[in-house]
């Protein structure tokens, strides 16, 4: 038989089987809510994330100036090459040679010489600045641009942290600021890093950091090279602010090379040049090699004579660079003196270094060392000469105590002396 079965009961949608609850969904629960706690502290802590990337990017921008003077590597030290003494050269014996036939020189001879000279002094003058001293009162901006209170600077040195320039040092009196602009015309701060009064010549710096690409591609470092080997006649170009205005160049020759300059410690070899320039004119010679062989000073001219552009040889004073270019003074003891010969020997004078006079007010002189005197040694060096004095005295350092040896004359002659002298610095 049969079941009957209600239609409408078979059109009724079927309803599932409710499960019983399970014993783990209060798990289930708790990983959802762990989920949702987590993407939320992910989320924080990326916020506080770029929050604290934020701070740091605009702390480093605003303090690396600061950490770049704190932790950047210490300069190279500056090293000047020394010159080997020059030797006779032995010419080999040759049959005798033709008369040279005469070339005769026109209009375009001229302009290519000075077209060839001009090109030996712009190539050199990339070396060569403008040290320019502010006053409180002054704008070291105005359009003048025709600076008085200014002096040439010579590029000599980088020392991986600062350029090094030389100059005088007197513009740096009572200056407000200094600035230094080089042959792109752009002007960067610069600070006297350090002098030497015997000579009144300083080491001017300007932060390599400072520097923009345009300036990088007009400079160059200037060629020191040898006022010994100049001689009367060879070409002689000056640059700098040799006329009294920045910028400038004139051609001549060496008029003489064989006067010297009795300063404190040492003597100076001249350099005259035939060439007109200002009483207070400041500058460079240079050779037709592009080198650098004299340092312009026409205060070292005698009193009276033409106002001829005169210099310092380099040769003398690259020692005194060097030190100054490291940060370090100028060894000074104050005394002046002369080679004694052998003619003078012949007189009854002892070899050495015979004392002219002393500087007053130096470390010479406080170790009572007198003129009259004649130094013998140094430390454990034998002086023999003026140049071999302050050759010594160049390689002790300021505030060292050296032992100074010399004899002085007494009622029966010359006898020994001994000194205890403090190398000092004049600044």
């Amino acid at each position: 038989m049969e079941e009957h079965r209600d239609p409408k009961e078979e059109l009724r949608p079927k309803e599932e089987p409710q499960e019983e609850p399970s014993e783990y969904s209060f798990m289930q629960e708790t990983i959802k809510r762990d989920r949702r706690g987590i993407r939320k502290g992910f989320f924080k802590m990326a916020g506080f994330g770029l929050v604290f990337g934020m701070c740091a990017c605009f702390s480093f921008t605003a303090l690396r100036p600061v950490m770049e003077g704190i932790f950047q590597d210490d300069p190279a030290q500056v090293t000047i090459p020394k010159e080997e003494p020059e030797e006779d050269e032995v010419q080999p014996e040759s049959e005798p040679a033709e008369p040279a036939v005469q070339q005769t020189l026109d209009a375009d001879s001229y302009r290519q010489m000075q077209q060839s000279l001009t090109a030996i002094g712009i190539e050199a003058n990339r070396s060569v600045a403008e040290i320019v001293a502010v006053a409180k009162e002054q704008d070291w901006t105005e359009e003048a641009k025709d600076y008085k209170n200014s002096v040439s600077g010579l590029i000599v040195a980088d020392n991986g942290r600062e350029l090094l320039i030389l100059g005088k040092s007197s513009v740096a009196k009572e200056a407000q600021e200094l600035r230094v602009i080089f042959n792109d015309g752009n002007a960067y701060p610069a600070v006297l890093k350090k002098s030497d009064g015997t000579l009144g010549i300083g080491i001017y710096a300007v932060s390599r950091s400072d520097l923009e690409d345009s300036t990088w591609a007009q400079i160059e470092t200037a060629v020191l090279g040898s006022s010994n080997a100049v001689s009367k006649g060879d070409v002689a170009i000056v640059l700098g602010k040799p006329f009294g205005y920045a910028g400038a160049m004139g051609f001549g020759s060496i008029a003489s090379g064989k006067n010297t300059l009795d300063l404190a410690d040492r003597q100076y070899r001249l350099i005259n040049t035939d060439i007109a320039g200002s009483k207070n004119g400041s500058g460079f010679i240079v050779n037709l090699k592009g080198e650098t062989i004299a340092l312009i000073d026409q205060s070292a001219a005698e009193e009276g004579s033409t106002e001829l552009i005169i210099g310092y040889g380099i040769t003398d004073v690259k020692d005194i660079i060097e030190c100054l270019s490291n940060g370090q003074g100028v060894p000074y003891i104050g005394i002046y003196g002369v080679d004694v010969t052998e003619e003078i020997e012949e007189q009854g004078i002892p070899k050495g270094l015979y004392v002219k006079n002393v500087e007053a007010d130096s470390p010479a002189m406080a170790a009572g060392i007198q003129s009259g005197d004649v130094i013998t040694s140094i430390g454990d060096d034998e002086v023999a000469s003026y140049s071999a004095y302050h050759q010594s005295l160049m390689e002790k350092k300021v505030g060292s105590e050296v032992k100074v040896k010399g004899q002085r004359q007494g009622a029966d002659g010359y006898v020994d002396i001994d000194f205890t002298v403090t190398v000092g610095s004049k600044e």
